[in-house]
């Protein structure tokens, strides 16, 4: 007898999704999402034989069932499985960018049979967490040494529109050649293991130890969950004039007033705010509204909208005057064509960054040529 399965996606956070992003820009970047589900599936699925999708299939949910042939090696399914989590989170990644991917919480899972989409929903409530990979063990390992192995790259941040350097946002990588080198391999580990607070932090002093050389002349943003900047040593050492605090995640309203605080602190220090991977829809707007950052910095998933569907344009037309109203200044993350910062010329976008500006650089590169 054939051995029947099926390949799910679910996307976890669709609600919180549109609640940060907007209608237009979600629905623009779901349906971006689904053609890409599919050739991932279309990929991973070579050589198996694809049934018929069982009931109607609810938003957020994409399901690809499919019958191996008789005599398929025993630990086909399993490479199914690790390959299309692989390419999913990659795909994610670069439609949301990394934080918004993070809140979209896209998973991978395999089921046996063809469930119905309810039942299915009931058994995705319950699925175990993944197990521990040897890349979460490097990173155990990593910590341990005080995250002396990880690596510091800095991307330009640029006035808009005339493209003068005012600054740089620090990116963290794993150790050269590593399980980790990559960010998104660094940081997915971390999620994993329940150690994103401490690999933040770890990062965080890394930059600032290696950064400090480019203060106050140059801004340096240094990215911080909220649950991050409890480390009250570290928002200490981040107190002081040059540097950009930037809040990665989306956070709902009550959560943006409990750091109200803290942020006054790091203001009180010469540091300034910002507000990471900022959407179009009513929760990051009020997040914005209570925080009062000195500056957004506009998802790469609308920047990356904007040429494909004219609704983005509108909502972002509309968030961006709320935000200027309210004296905060406004970031376009993620320009890479001169296609891009075209469009954004009819904005009031005051910073930019992106790879039209300056891809990242090994800060020991950037800190050499300034000798």
């Amino acid at each position: 007898m054939h051995d029947t399965h099926c390949l799910v996606f679910h996307l976890a956070g669709h609600a919180q999704l549109q609640a940060s992003m907007g209608e237009a820009a979600t629905a623009a970047c779901l349906a971006e999402l689904t053609e890409g589900l599919t050739q991932i599936a279309a990929a991973v699925l070579i050589g198996a034989q694809p049934l018929p999708v069982r009931g109607h299939t609810p938003p957020g949910l994409w399901r690809y069932p499919y019958r191996l042939t008789p005599g398929t090696p025993p630990d086909r399914d399993a490479a199914v499985l690790a390959a299309a989590t692989q390419l999913a989170g990659r795909l994610a990644r670069e439609i949301f960018g990394s934080a918004t991917a993070r809140l979209a919480a896209l998973r991978t899972h395999q089921f046996p049979g063809n469930p119905e989409p309810e039942r299915l929903l009931l058994q995705l409530q319950v699925a175990p967490p993944p197990a521990c990979s040897a890349a979460e063990a490097t990173l155990h390992d990593l910590l341990r040494q005080g995250g002396a192995g990880l690596r510091t790259l800095v991307q330009p941040i640029v006035r808009f529109p005339d493209g003068q350097r005012l600054g740089y946002e620090a990116l963290s990588r794993g150790p050269a050649g590593s399980l980790l080198e990559r960010a998104d391999q660094l940081f997915d580990a971390a999620a994993h293991c329940g150690l994103s607070r401490e690999l933040e932090i770890a990062c965080a002093r890394q930059a600032l130890a290696q950064g400090a050389q480019l203060l106050p002349d140059n801004w340096l943003a240094i990215n911080l969950s909220a649950a991050s900047l409890s480390d009250a040593e570290l928002c200490r050492a981040l107190a002081r004039p040059g540097i950009v605090v930037e809040i990665t995640e989306h956070l709902p309203l009550k959560d943006a007033q409990a750091l109200l605080p803290r942020l006054a602190e790091l203001r009180a220090g010469g540091a300034r705010i910002a507000l990471d991977d900022t959407g179009c829809g009513y929760a990051d707007l009020e997040a914005a509204a209570a925080l009062r950052p000195d500056f957004v910095k506009l998802c790469i998933t609308i920047v990356r909208s904007l040429g494909h569907d004219p609704g983005v344009l509108a909502e972002l037309a509309q968030s961006a005057a709320q935000l200027k109203a309210l004296g905060i200044d406004i970031l376009a993350e993620g320009v890479e064509s001169p296609a891009e910062e075209a469009r954004l010329r009819h904005l009031p976008i005051d910073y930019a960054q992106g790879w039209r500006y300056g891809r990242p650089t090994p800060i020991e590169t950037v800190l050499a040529a300034r000798r």
